[in-house]
Parts: structure tokens; sequence; C-alpha cells
């Protein structure tokens, strides 16, 4: 890819939700980019549903190809459980 593409590839708004149960891998429930990605954050705050605005292109690319209602794939629980470990530990931070 160019790097003019590159870039094009990294300007688009991508969103994924992920339900975990704490028994198995998360699961793949949604993925969406662009105006659906925007409708998909909007509608994820009036649930009151948490967001992780700042997560990596790299992983948001790599859910991009996983089946919805699928368990991510093992080669990026890591950074799947980066992103969880960091919410959990500023909902504990934050006072309610």
């Amino acid at each position: 890819m160019s790097p003019s593409g590159q870039g094009k590839l990294q300007d688009i708004l991508r969103a994924c939700a992920l339900e975990f149960r704490g028994d198995d891998a998360p699961i793949v429930r949604w993925y969406a980019e662009g105006d659906a990605a925007a409708r998909l954050i909007e509608l994820a705050r009036k649930e009151g549903v948490r967001i992780e605005e700042d997560q990596a292109q790299e992983l948001l690319l790599a859910l991009r190809g996983v089946k919805l209602n699928s368990r991510i794939p093992r080669e990026i629980y890591m950074a799947v459980a980066r992103i969880y470990a960091y919410m959990l530990r500023e909902k504990t931070e934050r006072p309610n």
C-alpha cells in the first residue's frame, strides 16, 4: 500500500463492540467504519456503555476481520486484555 493510502486508512473512524462474560475470550458483537461507527459510538454512549477511544488502529483493523458473534482470535488476546485491564483500573480509581 502506498503511503497516501496508509494515511486514508488511518483517517477512517472505526468502532468495535466486544462482549466479555469472563468465562472465555471476548465476542465481537459489532464492527463498523465511517458513519456507521459514529452511530455505533453514539448509541453506546446513550446506553451508558463504557467506550475506550484511544484504541490502537492495528487492533481495530485486526478485529475488522473477525466474524460477528465470534470469539476474538488468540493472536490479539493480549491487546484486548490490556484495554480491558485499563478500563477496570480506571473504573476502580474513579469515585462514583
